[in-house]
C-alpha cells in the first residue's frame, strides 16, 4: 500500500477524501463519531476496569451540560446587549452558535460512549450496538 493510501485510511488525517469517507461511512468530522470509531476498535481489548471507567463518561456529559448552560447564558447576554444598544459582532454570535453545536456533539459522544461501554460490560461477546 502506498503512503497516500495509508494516509487516506488514517482516521486522524484531516485530508480524508470522499472515497475514504464513504468507505468508512464516517460522514463529517464530529467528536461523537470519533468516540464511536475509537471505542469499536478498542472494545475487544479493554479490561473490565477500563470499561467501568468509560461507563462513567455520563458524569463528564453532565459537566458539559453545565458548560452548555453557561454558553447559553452568554448568548442571552449578547442579545440583551443588542436590546440595550451595544450590538455584538456577527462573528461573535456565530462563534457562540458553533461552540454550542460542538458542545452538544461532545455531550452526545460521551453519553454514547458510556452506553457502549455499559453494553460491552454486560455482553462481552457481542458487537457494540450502533446508534
Amino acid at each position: 500500500m502506498t503512503t497516500q493510501n495509508q494516509s487516506a485510511h488514517d482516521l486522524g488525517n484531516d485530508q480524508t477524501n470522499t472515497e475514504t469517507a464513504e468507505k468508512l461511512n464516517l460522514g463529517a468530522p464530529a467528536t461523537s463519531t470519533a468516540f464511536t470509531v475509537l471505542f469499536e476498535a478498542a472494545a475487544p481489548h479493554l479490561s473490565q476496569g477500563e470499561l467501568e471507567y468509560l461507563t462513567r463518561m455520563d458524569e463528564q456529559a453532565a459537566l458539559q451540560t453545565q458548560s452548555l448552560a453557561s454558553s447559553l447564558m452568554t448568548l442571552g447576554c449578547f442579545y440583551y446587549n443588542i436590546e440595550t444598544g451595544s450590538e455584538p459582532s456577527n462573528d461573535s454570535v456565530a462563534e457562540q452558535f458553533w461552540n454550542l453545536s460542538h458542545q452538544l456533539d461532545h455531550i452526545h459522544g460521551l453519553i454514547e460512549l458510556a452506553g457502549n461501554a455499559a453494553h460491552r460490560l454486560k455482553n462481552p461477546k457481542t458487537e457494540t450496538p450502533q446508534a
